[in-house]
């Protein structure tokens, strides 16, 4: 028993004697640092891979088919002259196509407001089993869509290009990095923050035991963007599915090509874990079918504008549903001169022309420290200028398509304004026609600057690839420019300086706020994401945004009760009121809420006092 423990032993001992050899230092000391080595293995893995705290999960193989035109060498659809997604000859159609070359895709029927009603019926009545289920259950499902997701990226990246015309490298930023998180981190976290939450129960209930409960709100409506086709579906079903919810998603009739994939790919998930495909299901359709979601379901997550936010907003108040904004933002970063400058300038162009600009939380402002001003512009719009446009799968190229053509021209239409104000464009500013893909929906990156406050650049989201950069002196300048738009999203700071840095986060009006980097605040899954002012309210991610997906109930039951102890009313409080009644009272407040010790003991001579005339008077009563 003991010889093959002792040969590895002595396996090891020589292989340490040898390598100290080699080394030139004792047998000793490598064997120290071997220890320390493992040691900081197992604190890595630990702190960045940390065993769930609510069990295990299953994962299923599933397989469904990868649509045709997700294969890069696809062209079987026609090229569109005019792309649009509506079909003048028939106004129950939605229209997919490719806005990097304008090939159609394929169609989709809109739903009439009935069969939204009869889907969300059909979820409702799924969701009633489904909420009796463990914990371990949900934990598998997510995690059969991460096995999946991880494992067709590539194929999902190509259905995202095809469908919003972003690069390959884009969609796995957008698309898959958030996507892998949001769902590890539920899978690994969801249980604890739904489980039952005890709590204080205070001074004058001290026999209670409290306790809050989170309950599935039944059925979440789900209103998207069409930005990300893929993760701004599979992030709020990840949520809803977790705390046991059954969900609607009505998809932007802008990113329609990918709803077949995703319908089949959630059906067959809820299928291999043996629950009812009903309780997810998805809608193409334009306003009305979002109306009707919002009348029917029991809380609504919107993506999209203010304007649009407004009216869904209008919508559920005739109902009092509950909804949950999320309506985009006029992000900036602050950037003093004592930055780490070739870092911030590599992570402000990832965060300003990532996917075209066409991101909720994109970085539309550099508010940038005088002394080093003219270097950025310059450095700027060096990178800018070499940016190559085409179809995502072309070989060399660093941005795709605008997935709305009407947003290219709000877009000119915000430039123009603000060159005939005094704004000078520094590169780019007009659209691009591609040689090879004419028909495709292209806008060339944009730096502009002499931005100010009279421009409705200024003011209003861009959602294409332009870059506004300021000029600031000092760091309350700053503060008034990053505060000075209706938004508050999300927003960045770049210096070495922390505590400086630390300080002027604390004035910035934002949902969230990146020391030294971009978008960190939402890939860190475990913290809330939203905004502030006219980005919205309410949150998703996180323990807050998981709850959200609940209601909270407070519940309260006899501390001791197994003692037969119970919280019993006084019979000097009870009915008939006695004469004493409301000195008792005061005198209890005293002995229990009063700051200073004394008077708690002025409490405690009070209710002696009450409870001595009580007797008196009952004494001179007989």
């Amino acid at each position: 028993m003991l010889k093959p423990i002792l040969a590895v032993v002595d396996s090891v001992a020589s292989r340490a004697n040898s390598l100290a050899e080699r080394l030139g230092v004792s047998p000793s000391v490598v064997v120290i640092g071997a220890f320390y080595l493992f040691a900081i293995v197992v604190v890595v893995i630990y702190r960045f891979f940390p065993v769930s705290k609510s069990g295990g999960s299953k994962a299923h193989l599933v397989k469904i088919p990868i649509p045709a035109a997700a294969d890069p060498a696809w062209c079987d659809g026609p090229i569109l002259d005019s792309p649009s997604v509506k079909d003048s000859t028939d106004p129950t159609a939605i229209v997919c196509f490719d806005p990097a070359t304008g090939r159609l895709l394929g169609r989709r029927i809109a739903f009439t407001k009935e069969q939204v009603y009869e889907t969300v019926a059909k979820s409702k009545a799924a969701q009633l089993k489904f909420r009796e289920t463990p914990f371990q259950l949900r934990r598998d499902i997510l995690a059969t869509l991460l096995e999946f997701i991880v494992r067709e990226q590539n194929s999902i990246c190509k259905i995202s290009a095809r469908c919003s015309g972003k690069t390959m490298l884009d969609a796995t930023f957008g698309e898959i990095i958030p996507t892998c998180e949001k769902l590890q981190w539920t899978i690994k976290q969801g249980e604890k923050a739904l489980s039952e939450e005890y709590r204080s129960s205070g001074a004058i209930s001290f026999l209670a035991s409290a306790r809050v409960q989170y309950s599935p709100v039944g059925v979440m409506g789900l209103i998207v963007s069409w930005n990300y086709p893929i993760h701004n579906v599979i992030s709020p079903l990840t949520s809803a599915i977790m705390a046991g919810n059954g969900c609607v998603i009505k998809v932007s009739e802008n990113a329609g090509f990918a709803t077949e994939f995703l319908s089949s790919l959630v059906a067959k998930v809820l299928e291999v874990h043996g629950v009812n495909t009903d309780l997810v299901a998805f809608i193409d359709g334009y306003a009305d079918a979002g109306e009707a979601l919002v009348q029917s379901a029991d809380k609504i997550t919107f993506i999209g504008s203010p304007n649009v936010g407004k009216l869904v907003m209008r919508k559920a108040s005739e109902t009092l549903t509950p909804v949950v904004l999320e309506l985009g933002g006029k992000d900036a970063a602050i950037i003093f001169d004592d930055c780490e400058y070739e870092n911030m300038l590599k992570i402000c162009m990832r965060g300003g022309l990532q996917n075209c600009g066409q991101n909720c939380a994109g970085m539309e402002r550099m508010i940038v420290q005088e002394k080093i001003y003219d270097k950025v512009v310059r450095d700027v719009v060096k990178v800018v200028e070499n940016i190559r446009l085409g179809s995502p799968f072309e070989d060399d190229v660093d941005l795709g398509a605008i997935v709305m053509k009407s947003q290219i021209s709000i877009v000119q239409d915000l430039l123009d304004d603000a060159i005939q104000k005094g704004a000078k464009i520094e590169c780019g500013g007009t659209t691009y026609t591609h040689p090879l893909y004419p028909q495709g929906q292209f806008f060339r990156p944009t730096v502009i600057t002499n931005v100010d406050s009279t421009m409705k650049i200024h003011h209003q989201e861009v959602f294409g690839p332009v870059i506004l950069i300021y000029k600031f002196v000092k760091p309350s300048e700053a503060i008034a420019l990053i505060n000075g738009t209706d938004f508050g999203l999300g927003s960045s700071i770049f210096t070495l300086n922390y505590e400086k840095a630390e300080a002027i986060a604390r004035y910035v009006h934002a949902g969230s706020c990146n020391i030294n980097g971009w978008g960190f605040s939402y890939l860190c899954q475990s913290l809330p994401f939203g905004g502030v002012k006219h980005s919205g309210f309410d949150r998703f991610g996180g323990v807050e945004g998981l709850r959200g997906n609940c209601n909270i109930k407070a519940v309260t039951t006899d501390k001791l009760g197994w003692l037969g102890i119970r919280a019993q009313v006084p019979s000097v409080l009870d009915f008939p009121i006695k004469h004493n009644s409301v000195a008792m009272q005061a005198a209890l407040i005293d002995i229990l809420y009063s700051v200073r010790l004394w008077d708690r003991g002025v409490g405690v001579v009070r209710i002696v006092k009450a409870l001595m005339t009580k007797k008196s008077k009952k004494a001179k009563a007989e």
